[in-house]
């Protein structure tokens, strides 16, 4: 008797093998007219959050064989802790029985009519019961499934169901953190309108509010760490929302900035924001990412005719890469070439300017041959050029890396300004820039 059985399992694992990826339910053998399996079978991973209401999971229950329109029934069972036992034993791990009073499943049986081809099992977690658990003993907890028919088969491979829950607190924070760039342009509207996203990471069903708030301490931190002069956006220049109201079905909201374009100086603006409160309380502000520079300046219009280098790479990264707007792409100086002396990148301006303040990001993938030594130096005639400044401390090295200068004023005017990477991270000649930005008056 042992060995028919023996016999018969193997059948039907072979079966599923060449099945168990594609789930077509008509293509089981006639051997077996109707199997009920799980189809988030296995150990599934469960991560929930701590919202101060329990949280609903659908699983699964399909039918297959070669009769699908058959009618059945299915009997759902949790394994006591001999049966899970024994499954940590034979697989190594420690699962620990999730207590019953942090779940309700909605039904311990299924019937399936000639049209039904899945069911599915409701359970509901009681999310902060699970919080509090996992807090007390850090432990791994699983809620272990099981499905028994008394009149057809269950796929003995895809019969359990071990749902492992996690629970993590709901946070808010900053899309995007560090220093933000944003450059309004001379041809740009009276009132420029500027946006910076907060998000959260889940699907949204509450109404809240965040407070955001200027914190001028950290700006100074930022500049003293960067080596950088980004000065506080001057109160009369600008326009903000400092609250920002989030509403269900929608998981990021805006902070909106309007910019007052005749009263913006030349210098790097900055606005240091804070995410500072919730009303919520069962959410959290995200303390990796609730602050923002939210950097402001105006911006020379560069166009592609105004950019030269005497080391184009002939393989990769055109000058007109630097204008796009995308960091994906490059501008790369010449690597598979030789090019007398240091490479350049030179700017020919429409006037004259005698001073300046430029940005610019390193590739994307990574900060390979970002320049770690940069001598800025303008002419008025294009060919005999004074040095500005030689800048070789606090220049990024990673990869999508930005970098905003100080502002720079020469004693003379000039048109034409030339930026020389004398070397770069790794001490080679060729130097990549993804992006480039200048002002200059």
């Amino acid at each position: 008797m042992k060995k028919k059985i023996l016999i018969t399992s193997l059948l039907a694992g072979m079966l599923f093998t060449n099945t168990a990826c594609e789930d077509n339910k008509e293509e089981f053998l006639s051997d077996f007219s109707t199997i009920l399996y799980f189809k988030q079978s296995g150990e599934t991973p469960l991560t929930l959050y701590k919202t101060g209401e329990t949280t609903n999971y659908k699983l699964t229950v399909n039918k297959a064989g070669s009769e699908l329109n058959s009618t059945t029934e299915v009997a759902i069972s949790v394994l006591d802790k001999a049966a899970l036992d024994i499954y940590n034993l034979e697989n190594r791990t420690e699962y620990e029985l999730l207590p019953n009073d942090c779940y309700q499943i909605d039904q311990t049986a299924m019937s399936f009519a000639a049209t039904d081809l899945y069911k599915q099992l409701g359970i509901e977690f009681n999310t902060d019961k699970i919080h509090d658990l996992i807090n007390a003993d850090q432990k791994s907890y699983v809620l272990p499934l099981q499905l028994t028919s008394a009149n057809d088969s269950v796929n003995s491979e895809k019969n359990r169901a071990f749902i492992i829950p996690s629970v993590e607190i709901p946070s808010v924070y900053f899309e995007k953190n560090g220093y933000l760039s944003n450059s309004i342009t001379e041809d740009a509207d009276e009132i420029v309108t500027l946006t910076c996203p907060i998000k959260m990471l889940v699907d949204n069903q509450w109404t809240f509010d965040c407070t955001v708030s200027i914190d001028e301490a950290m700006l100074d931190q930022y500049n003293q760490e960067n080596n950088t002069e980004l000065k506080l956006l001057p109160a009369d220049v600008y326009e903000m929302n400092k609250t920002v109201s989030f509403v269900p079905g929608s998981s990021t909201q805006d902070i909106v900035i309007k910019i007052n374009k005749s009263k913006l100086g030349f210098e790097n603006y900055a606005l240091p924001l804070v995410l500072s409160d919730i009303t919520n309380k069962n959410f959290v502000i995200d303390a990796k990412k609730n602050s923002c520079i939210f950097g402001v300046k105006s911006k020379i219009n560069l166009t592609v005719d105004m950019l030269e280098t005497n080391a184009l790479e002939p393989t990769e990264g055109a000058l007109k890469n630097l204008l796009d707007g995308d960091v994906a792409t490059m501008f790369h100086s010449a690597w598979s070439v030789a090019v007398d002396g240091d490479h350049y990148l030179q700017v020919n301006l429409k006037k004259e300017i005698s001073a300046f303040s430029f940005e610019y990001t390193t590739r994307k993938e990574n900060g390979n041959a970002a320049p770690a030594e940069i001598i800025v130096s303008g002419s008025k005639d294009g060919k005999t050029f004074t040095e500005i400044v030689t800048i070789n401390e606090g220049l990024p090295t990673e990869g999508a890396q930005q970098y905003a200068s100080k502002t720079y004023t020469a004693d003379f005017s000039f048109k034409h300004l030339r930026f020389t990477v004398t070397k770069n991270k790794t001490g080679g000649k060729f130097f990549v820039w993804s992006e480039l930005g200048l002002s200059g008056k």
